[in-house]
This record gives C-alpha cells, sequence and structure tokens, in this order.
C-alpha cells in the first residue's frame, strides 16, 4: 500500500489516474473540497511520491475529472473548482528521474462558453477528446483540441443530431 497521505495529507480524493510507464499520476478533484494537487509515483518502485500543486499556480486550476495521456504528455480534464471551468492542463511527462511541472494551460471557454464542466477524456494520438457532462445544465459539445500545438479547439454538438445526446 501506498499511502499518499504520509508525503501530503491534502492528497485524498482523486477522479482518475494515467501512467507514461515509468509513473503513474492521479488527478486531483475533490478532498472536502476542491483541490489540485496532481499526484506522482514510481510505478516500479511503488514509492517515491511527487506533488505539483496546480492551484498554487492558477486558483482555478483544481476540481478535475479525468486524465489521459498521449505518450508525451498528460492531460486533466477540467470540470468543477467551485464553478464549472475549461482549463485544460497539460504535463510534462518523463521516463527517468525529473522535476514535476506544468507544462501549459488551455481554456476552452475561449472558443465557446458553453465548452466547461467536462467528465473524462482521450486521444487518438493526433487530438484530445473533452466528453461533455454538466456546465450548469447537461449540455452534448464535444471539445477537441490538437495536441501538438495545444491549441484548436474545435467543436462538436451532439445535440444537433440528437437532442439527448448530452450529459454524459
Amino acid at each position: 500500500v501506498l499511502d499518499l497521505g504520509s508525503t501530503d495529507g491534502d492528497l485524498k480524493g482523486f477522479h482518475g489516474g494515467f501512467s507514461d510507464g515509468t509513473y503513474g499520476y492521479l488527478v486531483p478533484e475533490n478532498n472536502g473540497q476542491q483541490f489540485g494537487k496532481v499526484a506522482r509515483f514510481d510505478l516500479a518502485s511503488f514509492s517515491r511520491v511527487s506533488v505539483l500543486d496546480l492551484a498554487s499556480t492558477d486558483g482555478d486550476l483544481k476540481g478535475f475529472q479525468g486524465g489521459f495521456s498521449d505518450g508525451t504528455y498528460g492531460y486533466l480534464v477540467p470540470h468543477h473548482n467551485g464553478q464549472h471551468f475549461g482549463k485544460i492542463v497539460r504535463l510534462a511527462m518523463c521516463t527517468h528521474a525529473c522535476v514535476l511541472g506544468l507544462s501549459a494551460v488551455l481554456d476552452t471557454t475561449t472558443t465557446d462558453t458553453d465548452l466547461k464542466g467536462f467528465d473524462g477524456g482521450f486521444s487518438d494520438g493526433t487530438y484530445g477528446y473533452l466528453v461533455p457532462s454538466y456546465n450548469g445544465q447537461q449540455f452534448g459539445k464535444v471539445a477537441r483540441f490538437d495536441l501538438a500545438s495545444f491549441g484548436s479547439v474545435s467543436v462538436l454538438d451532439l445535440t444537433s443530431t440528437d437532442g439527448d445526446l448530452k450529459g454524459f
């Protein structure tokens, strides 16, 4: 058993995780309140925990639901930080000892104000996709962003096909 709480008492209440083959990354959501501390641990030794407090960089960066990797970067899916938000976090991943750090942030709401409150995401190797959930109401707009540029957000509104395709 790896007791994350012995490293930092805030390390509880995660929602998903992903791996780069060397490290496991846990996605911060709610530990009694929304929080933004990413925990990374060594898979081989099942120890050596690193913590990155995203909220200390930007107070909006807390309350994520899920994450995924494209093999080079890890991505945290924005959900609710006290309000629904759309800032995707990209973390540089490494397969050797390195400092865990924030790489970039992409705010989907600059493309469409409805693009916030997602629940999970995935990658096809070229694009990242965010699963629409609840942004104050159930919504059905899938956000897609270019992984190489970490920009160029586009939208697929599933409700234009069927009004029931929302709130996943």
